[in-house]
């Protein structure tokens, strides 16, 4: 089978779940003896948006489109017929017989209808909650605190600050960068990114405010827009063939917002096992004697503000010194005020912060965590590292809340605590600290993980399954 995956970034420069996610699936179908290409964005300063370029990652073929914000309108960050042909000129050169949507942010709804046209079957994997939350399809307000789910009102208030396009001072630049590197073939975008993270460190805090035309709220037909993206969701709907949820959370909320039932199936999540190899093997090794016994908490993963991590950080403040060591594994490129913001609480206690872990060596990040916490504040799906963790042997304190609730029993293979609640967080990680066999004790009960190779065979069946539809 010839299969296309549209996702809104990849590897290497972006790796979140979705995008390790997505680049395991694809190379597991490829070892199947599928070909499997890859449709993504990436943000290229010196480069015209929606201008295409390829790009091999470890023998898979990205057809990367770029994308530099640069919007005039709302709709353009649903509804873009300029990122629709882009993706109907990939269309056109690979003929896939499956479309397997990852993800659609900085893309276009309208992708699974011209997939449809070309004669693919469409199947989308629900990351997360964009289709009906446009503020990167995390259910947070802009507080910080869950949202209930989408109404009209609530979205338009929800919206009115929200950054969804370039200021004008951004747009010149980026027309200038662009005009430069086509002319002379310089090109300039290293030296404005040394300048802006130069600005942010000096600066520290440093905020920016973002010019009115670059909000949602100065589109005076807001409310219409909303609108429009509700009916480009719903012809959404009607074109893919089937929705794969990796839990049930995401998959209750989805029903309940309008996916029928019938078109929406629950697939957890497999993930590359290879890296942890012998992992757990060393965890479950006595230490000797002699060696310093004090716990390692680990964080895995990238570094921002919904992922909880000052959470994290504010909870070991709380912990006796001396009696851990904390390791956070993750970049802030693209979060660098929070990033500072983490170090200022860090300050004094024993973190170290390891920077973007390569996926090769995951499991040399996780041999040297003991416990695993998992902080997030907005509805995790079904993430990744908690799946790694437990293949690794590395017990987890996570939020009880969304996917990672449904990963993991309290009290059985790890502890749950409130989201955003650091006190009850402090108390877990104490109560490791003063009883560290608790992680033995965990660590056996808890479920393994799939593999992404049964996933991918799980997914080939699926694929077979939609081949075989009429109409």
């Amino acid at each position: 089978m010839k299969i296309l995956m549209p996702v809104h970034f990849f590897l290497p420069e972006h790796s979140a779940g979705t995008e390790v996610y997505t680049y395991n699936l694809a190379r597991s179908l490829t070892e199947l003896g599928h070909e499997v290409e890859i449709f993504c964005s990436e943000k290229v300063l010196s480069k015209r948006s929606y201008s295409m370029f390829e790009r091999n990652v470890d023998g898979l073929k990205c057809h990367v489109m770029v994308n530099n914000l640069d919007h005039e309108h709302f709709h353009e960050t649903f509804a873009n017929p300029r990122a629709e042909g882009a993706f109907q000129r990939v269309l056109d050169k690979v003929k896939p017989d499956i479309v397997h949507v990852q993800h659609l942010m900085l893309l276009s709804l309208g992708l699974p209808r011209l997939s449809r046209a070309s004669g693919a079957r469409v199947a989308m994997t629900l990351n997360d909650f964009w289709l009906f939350c446009v503020r990167f399809g995390q259910l947070l307000l802009p507080n910080g605190a869950l949202c209930s789910g989408p109404s009209l009102p609530d979205c338009q208030a929800c919206l009115q600050d929200f950054q969804f396009s370039q200021g004008k001072p951004e747009k010149l630049m980026l027309r200038l960068l662009a005009a430069t590197r086509e002319l002379s073939g310089v090109d300039l975008a290293p030296v404005v990114y040394w300048a802006q993270d130069r600005s942010r460190y000096l600066k520290r805090r440093k905020t920016k405010t973002p010019s009115k035309s670059a909000k949602a709220g100065a589109q005076v037909d807001l409310k219409e827009e909303l609108k429009h993206r509700i009916r480009k969701v719903n012809l959404l709907i009607e074109n893919v063939d089937l929705f794969l949820s990796p839990s049930n959370t995401v998959a209750e909320r989805v029903t309940a917002w309008g996916i029928p039932r019938n078109k929406v199936r629950v697939s957890r999540y497999g993930i590359d096992t290879a890296p942890l190899e012998g992992v757990r093997e060393a965890h479950d090794r006595d230490p000797d004697d002699g060696e310093e016994k004090i716990v390692t908490f680990g964080y895995v993963g990238t570094l921002a503000p919904h992922k909880g991590v000052h959470v994290f950080l504010q909870a070991i403040a709380k912990l006796p010194k001396g009696s851990y060591r904390v390791l956070v594994y993750g970049s802030d490129q693209h979060f660098g005020d929070y990033g500072v913001m983490l170090r200022d609480l860090a300050e004094g206690y024993d973190v170290t912060f390891c920077g973007a872990v390569d996926r090769s060596e995951i499991g040399q990040a996780f041999r040297k965590i003991d416990c695993l916490v998992m902080p997030s504040l907005w509805l995790e799906n079904s993430p990744v590292v908690i799946q790694e963790s437990f293949a690794a042997g590395v017990p987890v304190i996570a939020s009880g809340q969304g996917g990672m609730a449904e990963l993991i029993v309290d009290g059985r293979s790890g502890r749950l605590f409130p989201a955003g609640d650091v006190d009850s967080l402090a108390e877990h990680m104490l109560d490791v600290v003063e009883n560290p066999t608790r992680l033995r004790t965990w660590s056996v009960s808890m479920d393994p993980p799939r593999t992404m190779q049964d996933d991918a065979a799980s997914m080939v069946e699926i694929y077979k399954e939609l081949l075989k539809l009429n109409g």
